[in-house]
């Protein structure tokens, strides 16, 4: 079974009402309302719940399991259909008779009993239990008696309520007949919170308030979904009705609408009682639908006694609701009036304006021509602006161009000066340390000592040594130079992909590269010959930091090359 979207959104709202926040009373409404909408889905669902019944009924495997599922298919049908209902409990009654079990026919009989009050036929569902005694039944067929009596009385009393005889002798006998369930009830049955406050709408209004509370610790954890969940909702509805609550018994009242509607209860005393709330409040449009669908359902199920209490209060229903539709007549026409008079006068107002616009035309005309001349002259003038402003424009250009001229050509003195003095320090300190390697090698061989010439000449370790003082001596003059070098630079990269010397390094293998760069060498073989590896070496490591720079391959470069600020001392 395929539900429609909007239906399947409501059921998952009502379903959700327990967990949520407080609803508001409005929110309940047009939930109902979206259920009524929607109600040709709902009853599918129950559909599709009676066929996997059916199926089930048909592969039944013995006598028992088939008056299981025909009770089953009783309780559905008894909220929605008679005549199906009937026709289960009838399989049931030939069952039960082939079996010689007469407390299932005892317990059929009731049930049959509650079809007929249920249509109207009060004299049949009275001689059907008529034969039945309450002691000698079983508890819960006893619970069953004593709640179909009491449900007959009560139809019994509403049906005379319409005519001229009193109706209070058989309310009474059905108040007789609840105290008497109540008395054999225990508290943890589903429906003792239902006859009990029934018993207690006459009480004071401690007790009722009481009440409310422990019916309110079951209701509040509902999902609104049974027809306990309905009952309950529905008697919490009228005793706060009874205590002149009229916001809560009108919440209440809805809730068990929603879940009334949900089963496809066509039974339904929720909707017929707040339709009637509506009407009082004034929402005359809801209270309609309202009173019409619990009509329909009457007719459909059929309800004799329900139908002729729902008549009076459609009467009732329908008279607002004709006088709603030509009240609203009338204002339609006061404002079709109303526009009418707009209208014309809009028309009045649209000739003025144009009239005003052709006056106003033949004024901006005369207006143009002076601001076409005076035009003529501002163009001259702007003419002029710009042709200073273009010779201040190159003039500024070029002294800036001068000045960066003069600062590039200063730090670049700057910058030989120091590295010349440097290149003079450094190959004086490699040709006093040849001299000393010379000595070494010279005092070694005057004593024949070859082996020791051997492991001072075989190793790389001078090499390194001196490499490392080199890079050391090369970083200390560069930083010298540029101190903010390395954050200057790690400002061009990604901020997870930042460069950082290691401990003990002034400058990394990637940041020394980029250093050269900044000093002008930007060839991969001249690099590589400063830095002693091979070109390919120094193409790798450009090309891995350049994919973490934020700039293209070529800006990044050129944003390197202008890196920091000489400091001249």
């Amino acid at each position: 079974m395929k539900l429609s979207f909007p239906i399947v959104f409501v059921i998952a709202f009502v379903s959700f009402l327990p967990a949520m926040a407080v609803p508001s009373n409005n929110e309940l409404l047009v939930c109902l309302d979206s259920l009524l909408i929607n109600r040709n889905d709902l009853e599918k669902k129950r559909q599709y719940i009676v066929d996997d019944y059916r199926q089930k009924l048909s592969n039944a495997r013995n006598v028992d399991e088939r008056y299981r599922l025909n009770n089953m298919l009783y309780e559905i049908y008894s909220l929605y259909s008679i005549d199906s209902a009937m026709n289960y409990l009838e399989r049931n009654f030939r069952i039960a008779d082939t079996l010689g079990d007469s407390l299932r026919v005892a317990d059929l009989k009731i049930k049959k009993s509650f079809l007929y009050a249920a249509t109207g036929l009060l004299m049949e569902s009275a001689n059907e239990i008529a034969g039945l005694r309450s002691n000698n039944l079983p508890l819960n067929a006893r619970k069953a008696y004593f709640a179909q009596m009491a449900y007959l009385y009560d139809h019994m009393a509403n049906y005379l309520r319409i005519n001229p005889i009193n109706s209070n002798a058989y309310f009474d006998k059905s108040n007789v007949y609840k105290d008497s369930l109540l008395s054999v009830m225990a508290k943890d049955d589903p429906e003792y919170l239902w006859y009990k406050g029934w018993s207690l709408l006459g009480a004071s209004k401690d007790k009722r308030n009481e009440f409310i509370r422990e019916l309110h610790k079951t209701l509040d954890k509902s999902t609104l979904t049974t027809p306990d969940d309905a009952k309950n909702a529905y008697i919490l509805g009228c005793l706060y009705n009874k205590n002149g609550d009229a916001d809560n018994a009108l919440r209440y009242v809805a809730m068990s609408a929603i879940a009334d509607v949900q089963l496809c209860n066509r039974d339904i005393a929720s909707l017929q009682r707040l339709a009637m709330m509506c009407l009082e409040r004034g929402d005359v449009e809801r209270a309609h639908n309202y009173i019409g669908y619990c009509m329909e359902a009457a007719l459909k199920y059929p309800n004799r006694v329900r139908a002729s209490t729902i008549a009076p209060l459609q009467h009732q229903i329908n008279a607002a609701y004709q006088e709603k539709l030509r009240t609203q007549e009338r204002m339609r026409r006061v404002f079709l009036i109303l526009v009418s008079i707009l209208s014309v006068c809009f028309a009045v107002a649209v000739l003025v304006i144009i009239r005003e616009m052709r006056e106003l035309k033949e004024q901006r005309k005369g207006m143009d021509e002076v601001n076409a001349l005076l035009n003529a002259r501002v163009k001259e003038l702007s003419e002029t602006k710009s042709q200073f402003s273009e010779a201040n424009d190159k003039l500024s250009s070029l002294n800036a161009q001068l000045k960066e001229a003069n600062t590039e050509l200063n730090e670049s003195n700057y910058v030989k000066e120091e590295y010349v003095g440097y290149v003079f320090s450094l190959c004086s300190h490699y040709i006093k340390q040849m001299d000393d390697f010379r000595r070494t090698i010279n005092r070694h061989a005057k004593v024949k000592q070859w082996d020791d010439i051997l492991t001072l000449t075989e190793g790389k370790s001078m090499e390194r040594d001196a490499l490392k003082e080199f890079y050391n001596n090369f970083d200390t003059i560069f930083l010298h130079l540029y101190p903010h070098f390395v954050s200057d630079f790690n400002s061009l990269l990604q901020p997870d992909q930042q460069i950082l010397p290691k401990e003990g390094e002034l400058l990394s293998t990637e940041l020394r590269i980029y250093a050269l760069v900044r000093l002008g060498i930007t060839d991969s073989v001249k690099i590589a010959d400063f830095l002693h590896c091979s070109p390919q070496t120094v193409y790798n490591y450009r090309f891995r930091t350049r994919n973490k720079a934020i700039l293209p391959k070529a800006e990044f470069i050129e944003a390197v090359k202008t890196l920091g600020h000489v400091v001249i001392e």
